[in-house]
């Protein structure tokens, strides 16, 4: 018999009995046990913030035993929401994503939903589930695709001072040490940033990647270290945590690190030195348990000498350095690499299985790389799609300013506009439609790109 039938028969006049009250305590008990099965914590108030019932999860969100939670003034954890105005007397229910709550000295920062209890149109308290925002955002981070995919064992390279790297990197990946990975665009450096994270404790951690060169130079605090309510123009009802707080128990990848404005620098080093972040308009310093890994391309010791970037922070970042080389000074990793990107594309597209010519081959390892890993892997992209036969014939690299160079010979008899055209579209199918990328990909113009789809009359909107 459940416990409000018993109420409504007592409420009836009914006399209570021996067997009425043993069923009432058999149904408080597996209420208990329901409630301690729940993995959220899950607390019940009255209409006077008492503190009614709760979970053990209370407990260990709070971090304090039953008696101290007994204890607490509910109007002042929740002081920051209108409990009585909206949830009492309007009976409505209200999320909170990512509120900080004060027990004590401590600062919970949680997911809270609070939903009035109504029994005959009366309200007779609230219930209160409480999910701790460590936990919530491990599992978005999860969904939004924050995770490290690369490890040591994918890093392709028959290079002896590469392969040395990567014993280094092996080492100190068991390590909370900062590592900074210098090296030209396209040779790995988040590769190696994800294998770093992968191989060390905190793999079951969040992987936070972020590209300092990509974020407007006005929103570079806001994104780091995030912002609370009402802290400027435009900020989110609640706050919003900052790619810092998004990474705690995990790795934040500090991508393009020499990007990042000269007046954030002191701000960033402080957080780095005490481990902590105080959001923009917040009142207190949250901890946190944060690795860095930083990349950059730039040389960061001609940057200091410009005084573009701070001797203090290089220093902070730098306590472990990665220097990758360039694909022109690992030419036994041409091919190899070469290859595997094509047995990539065969597995994709198992209708046909294509090879390398010889001159294609020949071609690779006479190239400058410029573009290094990346290039290669677009160049062997390009030449498995455009190539009609099953073996991959001699297609240029083209510099930006030049025209795509294709092959003469086709066997359908198509012509050098027809190839180059098709080309073009094939570039923008992939990138879809977007003609910068398409651009890069085929090593010409913006210019030179937008020229050729416009004589050529391709409309972009329905690739």
């Amino acid at each position: 018999m459940e416990v409000m039938t018993l109420m409504e028969k007592l409420k009836n006049g009914d006399v209570m009995t021996q067997d009425m009250r043993s069923e009432i305590v058999d149904s408080y008990k597996l209420m208990d046990v329901a409630l301690d099965s729940i993995l959220n914590g899950l607390m019940i108030i009255d209409t006077e913030l008492r503190i009614k019932k709760f979970n053990h999860k209370i407990c260990e969100l709070f971090q304090m035993d039953e008696a101290a939670i007994l204890k607490l003034d509910m109007n002042v954890v929740l002081k920051e929401i209108d409990v009585v105005g909206n949830i009492l007397i309007n009976k409505r229910k209200f999320s909170y994503s990512d509120i900080t709550l004060t027990i004590g000295s401590k600062q919970i920062d949680c997911f809270l939903d609070i939903t009035p209890v109504v029994f005959n149109e009366k309200v007779m308290g609230a219930v209160l589930v409480i999910r701790e925002a460590k936990q919530v955002r491990k599992e978005i981070n999860k969904l939004a695709g924050f995770r490290a995919n690369y490890t040591f064992d994918k890093i392709i390279t028959k290079n002896k001072t590469m392969l040395e790297l990567i014993n280094t990197a092996r080492r100190i990946a068991k390590t909370n040490c900062s590592v900074l990975i210098e090296g030209e665009s396209g040779t790995g450096k988040e590769l190696f940033a994800q294998s770093i994270h992968n191989d060390s404790q905190r793999r079951n951690g969040p992987f936070i990647a972020i590209n300092c060169a990509a974020i407007p130079k006005e929103l570079v605090e806001s994104e780091f270290f995030g912002y609370e309510t009402g802290s400027f123009t435009g900020a989110i009802k609640g706050g919003m945590p900052g790619k810092f707080e998004l990474a705690n128990g995990g790795t934040l990848f500090l991508d393009e690190i020499g990007e990042i404005p000269l007046e954030m620098q002191p701000k960033l080093l402080r957080v780095l030195d005490e481990n902590k972040v105080m959001r923009i308009g917040g009142s207190f310093a949250r901890d946190l348990d944060v690795r860095i890994v930083a990349a950059t391309n730039r040389n960061l010791l001609n940057e200091m000498s410009k005084s573009a970037f701070r001797q203090d922070l290089y220093f902070r970042l730098n306590v472990i350095n990665l220097r990758l080389l360039p694909l022109k000074r690992r030419p036994e990793d041409i091919l190899v690499l070469g290859r595997y990107f094509l047995e990539q594309l065969n597995c994709e597209n198992s209708d046909v299985k294509k090879y390398f010519s010889k001159a294609f081959e020949e071609k690779l390892l006479a190239n400058e790389w410029k573009g290094n890993v990346r290039e290669l892997k677009n160049m062997v992209e390009r030449g498995y799609y455009l190539s009609a036969g099953v073996f991959i014939d001699c297609i240029e690299a083209p510099t930006k300013e030049q025209n795509v160079i294709l092959p003469v010979r086709d066997s359908d008899g198509e012509t050098l506009r027809d190839l180059e055209k098709n080309s073009i579209e094939q570039a923008l199918f992939l990138n879809k439609g977007n003609a910068v990328k398409a651009a890069e990909d085929l090593c010409i113009s913006r210019a030179t790109i937008y020229r050729k789809i416009k004589a050529y009359d391709i409309h972009v909107t329905s690739l």
